[in-house]
């Protein structure tokens, strides 16, 4: 078995409650800048955001951090790559590390791309000639080889990316501790970033990487940790970590207690409902989803504006808002009920989502009830009962777009393919009868 090459033990973080710091003036942020450093003060909510995370990674071995939003992920990854400091417990790494977290950080931004790889390159223990060779190699690889002589500061954001994720694979480091920031900003790319890694892992490296896209984890990585609320919830193969993860479960979250004052309004009540009107312990793709809100106003609102969103891992996919419908109650007083149903939504298996709410006065500014995430849930279904057969399909629908849609395909030859929504009825539909229909 091979040597550990970072070891996090008994992690902790706290963020610091108290009085909240003063931003930084405008001279520091730039000093900060241009030394590599992040300048934002950190949020004061005194919050734990890491808890007690034990993790061992081996040379040659990749580890892939899953998890919601706000789950702990990149600030796991910011201990273990020594930008955040644990507020206890320890780390350990052997051979020296580099990152890909933010791509902003970590340069000198007066000094050109090639000026600042030849020093990351001598601080991993490389000589001054080899950074230089390496630094041409990796600008190759990258594609950035016009921008490798200009000030890092004069980089657009795609450039600096992959400039960053060069760093991180060419250079001396033994550690690389990468978060998935070319999942939006650059897909393309990531692809061919993601075919490097099994060459990484060969010359011994050690990855430890987070991503939403849970479909590429089960492809590039054996070995998945699902993180929630700081803490690790599971560790071990992919495929079994990755079930617990998607299970189909339906959540809401904490009602606001009756004691807690209130400005304007509190939640008395959240559900979220089936076709049938009870409540809902699954969804899956095709069904409609039903959210009932019940508030409690210290004081009457005159035609208030309700929103209600179904969000995925990217943000927002389908929304009900009154600010576009105009559908306003004459006023909301007391304890006021309000259900919301999404029709004709198919939503992609073994996903999660969130749902958000939020109540504005009528003058469409102020906030009657501040915009929270108040439920959450994971699509049952599979690949297969949706209508996908293809040996594929299970990997890449997980981490595919969250909506299914109605479409056909057309070919010379007049061949004409089409998949259509409606024949679904997921675990009640056959292979057979969907086949069927696709014929």
């Amino acid at each position: 078995m091979s040597e550990p090459a970072l070891v996090l033990n008994g992690i902790s973080k706290r963020l610091p409650s108290g009085p909240s710091r003063r931003r930084l003036s405008s001279t520091v942020r730039r000093f900060a800048h241009v030394a590599g450093l992040s300048s934002d003060a950190a949020p004061n909510t005194g919050r734990t955001i890491v808890d007690n995370v034990h993790l061992t990674v081996r040379s040659g071995e990749i580890a892939v951090l899953v998890g919601p939003p706000g789950c702990g992920k990149t600030s796991l990854l910011r201990i273990a790559a020594g930008v955040l400091r644990p507020t206890a417990g320890g780390v350990r790494v052997a051979g020296g590390s580099d990152s890909l977290i933010d791509p902003r950080y970590g340069w000198h931004s007066t000094l050109t791309g090639r000026e600042n790889l030849v020093l990351r390159g001598v601080s991993t223990g490389l000589s001054v000639s080899e950074s230089r060779l390496r630094a041409e190699r990796l600008a190759d690889f990258v594609e950035i080889s016009d921008w490798l002589d200009r000030p890092v500061q004069d980089y657009p954001d795609a450039t600096l990316t992959r400039l960053a994720f060069g760093a991180l694979a060419f250079l001396g480091a033994r550690v690389l501790v990468w978060d998935d920031v070319l999942e939006k900003r650059d897909p393309l790319f990531r692809q061919k970033c993601l075919a490097l890694i099994p060459t990484l892992l060969r010359e011994g490296k050690a990855v430890l990487m987070a991503t939403h896209d849970v479909g590429k984890a089960k492809e590039i990585s054996p070995r998945a940790i699902w993180m929630e609320e700081g803490r690790v919830r599971a560790d071990g193969a992919t495929h079994s970590v990755l079930e617990r993860y998607l299970e189909p479960r339906v959540t809401v979250a904490a009602l606001d207690p009756s004691w807690a004052p209130a400005a304007v309004s509190r939640l008395a009540s959240i559900e979220l409902l089936d076709k049938e009107g009870r409540t809902a312990t699954c969804y899956f793709p095709g069904d409609p989803i039903r959210v009932a809100i019940e508030l409690e106003l210290t004081q009457r609102v005159d035609l208030p504006y309700f929103l209600v969103s179904i969000a995925g891992a990217f943000g927002p996919i389908v929304a009900a808002s009154m600010f576009h419908d105009g559908c306003r109650p004459p006023f909301i007083d007391g304890r006021y009920r309000i259900e919301c149903t999404f029709e004709k939504i198919v939503l992609a298996p073994k996903q999660r989502f969130t749902v958000r709410f939020a109540v504005y006065a009528a003058d469409g500014v102020t906030v009657v009830h501040p915009k929270q995430v108040i439920a959450s849930f994971v699509t049952g279904g599979s690949a297969a009962s949706c209508g996908f057969f293809h040996t594929l399909a299970e990997g890449r629908i997980l981490g595919g777009p969250p909506m299914l849609t109605d479409y056909n395909w057309t070919m010379p030859g007049g061949i004409e393919r089409a998949w259509t929504a409606k024949t679904m009825a997921c675990e009640h539909s056959t292979p057979t009868a969907v086949e069927d229909n696709r014929r």
